[in-house]
């Protein structure tokens, strides 16, 4: 959901009070507009403040306050099946860690979750304008691909490497958080490893983001940021070089869950069951995202977006500048 489309919404939630408020002077339920308003404004109220159920057990304002403070929403034990439905083995070791405790959510450690419905209101009061939407996107993104082709010469074959228990005490996080390592040689192979594999997210326009490469030098920094903040640089590239398709995108390592949330989604609701090489993809890109999970800590994921969100405002000042000669 655009920015936009959330500022357009607020006013839409006024705008409809003070018509609801209207309604109820002229059928006598309240005997003047301030009256009436207050009535509904408790109502608005109340709705922010209540726990609902399909939030995990969060309040909307629980949901808002913790986004606009760069927290995540962790997963209450009592909702771990409810998150994770699937019968995939890392779904179930998923589920097996927040039953069992093992993740601190207080510390902003473990499974998160991203607030993101299946429609919204603009879908739902104008489904000829949502329908064309996403013919358009479908258009753009869905691989197309020769029914004549078997799908083992269409479909690379994608095994992730086994990962150790990413489990660190506190103590030694500390220490990783600390350290100010030089540039030295490991850190130059990795950004050389890394460079033509990662691509970087450059606008977020109607139809998702458009991506470009990294610079070397953009590439170094990144590996710096990240060794910063405690990612396991080898496990990192074991894992991007084993994956077998075109890049990886950095808002898979920024996001991750976001990205677990609409690759199941479409699974689930936009997926041909018969198109049986597109599931196998979609499934690959669910495998690897949870493995990002595991190896990006959140702080490394905070981090991660204020470095896209600074390269992003560079991007943006350079184009002013140029178009300003």
């Amino acid at each position: 959901m655009s920015v936009q489309e959330c500022a357009l919404y607020g006013d839409l939630v006024l705008y409809l009070r003070d018509e609801a408020a209207k309604m109820l002077v002229e059928a006598k339920a309240d005997s003047s507009l301030d009256e009436a308003r207050q009535r509904l404004d408790t109502l608005i109220h109340d709705w922010f403040f209540t726990p609902q159920d399909e939030l995990y057990g969060s309040a909307p304002r629980d949901i808002i306050w913790r986004e606009q403070l760069g927290q995540g929403n962790p997963i209450p034990p009592e909702y771990a099946h409810q998150a994770f439905d699937d019968d995939c083995p890392i779904c179930q070791g998923a589920i097996a860690e927040i039953e069992a405790g093992e993740h601190h959510h207080s510390h902003d450690s473990g499974w998160h979750w991203t607030y993101c419905p299946d429609i919204s209101l603009i879908d739902r009061y104008d489904p000829e304008g949502s329908d064309d939407r996403w013919e358009k996107e479908r258009l753009r993104y869905q691989p197309q691909l020769d029914p004549e082709v078997p799908l083992s010469e269409v479909i690379p074959t994608y095994t992730p490497p086994a990962i150790e228990d990413m489990e660190v005490s506190p103590e030694e996080f500390i220490e990783r958080l600390n350290r100010q390592p030089l540039i030295d040689d490991k850190l130059q192979q990795v950004a050389e490893r890394l460079v033509d594999r990662i691509d970087c997210p450059i606008s977020l326009g109607l139809f998702g983001s458009d991506y470009r490469r990294l610079s070397q030098k953009e590439c170094l920094v990144l590996v710096k940021g990240l060794e910063e903040q405690g990612v396991d640089l080898d496990e990192l590239v074991e894992q991007i070089e084993a994956w077998p398709y075109q890049n990886v995108a950095l808002d898979w390592l920024s996001e991750p869950e976001r990205n677990i949330y609409l690759t199941i989604h479409a699974m689930e609701t936009r997926l041909d069951p018969a198109d049986k090489a597109e599931l196998i993809r979609f499934r690959q890109h669910r495998d690897l995202l949870f493995i990002l999970c595991q190896l990006i800590p959140y702080d490394a994921r905070l981090w991660l977006q204020g470095w896209l969100e600074g390269l992003a405002l560079g991007e943006m000042a350079q184009e002013r500048d140029e178009a300003s000669v």
